[in-house]
């Protein structure tokens, strides 16, 4: 089954201009002529034009509503103009509804997590320092994460699929558990804890995996890498306070505790792009950061109560 075409997408708006040129303007054969090579250039163009046709047919219908008989007009004048008042004011609501209403406010958290209630029903928990935002109030089954990481426990709603854009990559799902995360350097990590899930890449929507319950997907700078969890509760290890890396940049670690309430910890650029595998409780953050130079090329340095993390500077080298 077709999915429906976000009316704020940019085709959406142009089939929107389309429907509402063809109905409300002189259409000449030259503008009748674009119109046809506009819809037969994609499916999704006919399809998106036949749902802004619907709209603005059932709001022409609402308009001659306000267009009684001449023998309703003799019989109740006052009545008559009030309740075409009315009509003309609810069409005008209707437009404004369909056509002017933006986008909902995008969900946020601060430095605690947020479990959030979606629109379809299913529901969000949003990692420390995370947003979550829907593109469209038409569409209650597409997200964008564009910052942080949330996991999602999807409804299953008739075979419409549940989307989440996050970074360079897409999921997905009918129904079904997964983490999400977009890094601080735009690492895209996705995690599958029940269900299915398949993970598009880039513009072109390149099927990149297909993760069950344990698996995950790593997608960066267009490649991607599949691997598995030690457990399909793994998948989003943060939820219990544990935070967990394989080869990712260091910059993007700190990035993970700032959010969490460590905002005296800075990196510099260059100490920021060494990669790094660690797993600890966020307890043990002081911890994880002070064993840092045994584990990497880096130094910690505290002023003004502030730690700042840099790479360490190369002895020199002994005269022969």
């Amino acid at each position: 089954m077709n999915a429906t075409v976000d009316p704020d997408s940019p085709i959406g708006q142009e089939a929107r201009a389309w429907a509402l040129a063809v109905f409300g303007e002189p259409f000449p054969p030259e503008r009748s002529a674009a119109l046809r090579r506009w819809l037969d250039a994609d499916e999704t163009h006919q399809r998106a034009y036949r749902e802004a046709e619907a709209v603005v047919l059932a709001l022409s219908e609402l308009n001659l509503m306000a267009r009684p008989t001449e023998a309703a007009r003799r019989l109740a004048p006052k009545r008559t103009a009030a309740w075409i008042g009315g009509v003309t004011a609810l069409a005008a609501c209707l437009v404004a509804a369909i056509f002017v209403a933006g986008p909902p406010a995008p969900l946020e958290s601060g430095v605690q997590a947020r479990q959030v209630a979606l629109e379809d029903g299913s529901t969000a928990v949003l990692a420390p320092g995370s947003r979550l935002a829907q593109p469209s109030r038409w569409n209650d089954r597409r997200y964008v994460l564009e910052r942080g990481e949330a996991f999602f426990s999807v409804r299953k709603a008739d075979g419409r699929r549940f989307q989440v854009a996050v970074g360079q990559a897409e999921v997905e799902v009918l129904g079904t558990r997964f983490d999400a995360r977009q890094s601080a350097s735009g690492q895209v990590r996705v995690a599958v804890e029940e269900g299915r899930v398949a993970v598009y890449e880039g513009k072109a929507r390149r099927q990149v995996a297909r993760l069950g319950a344990g698996d995950y997907v790593i997608v960066e700078k267009g490649q991607a890498e599949t691997g598995r969890l030690s457990a399909p509760n793994q998948a989003a290890a943060w939820r219990a306070g544990r935070l967990a890396y394989a080869d990712a940049p260091l910059g993007d670690v700190i990035a993970d505790l700032a959010a969490r309430g460590h905002g005296d910890l800075a990196v510099t650029p260059r100490a920021a792009a060494l990669r790094v595998t660690a797993s600890f409780q966020l307890e043990q953050a002081d911890r994880f950061i002070a064993s840092l130079p045994d584990i990497l090329p880096v130094s910690v340095s505290t002023a003004d109560g502030r730690r700042t993390i840099d790479v360490r500077p190369e002895s020199p080298s002994r005269p022969r």
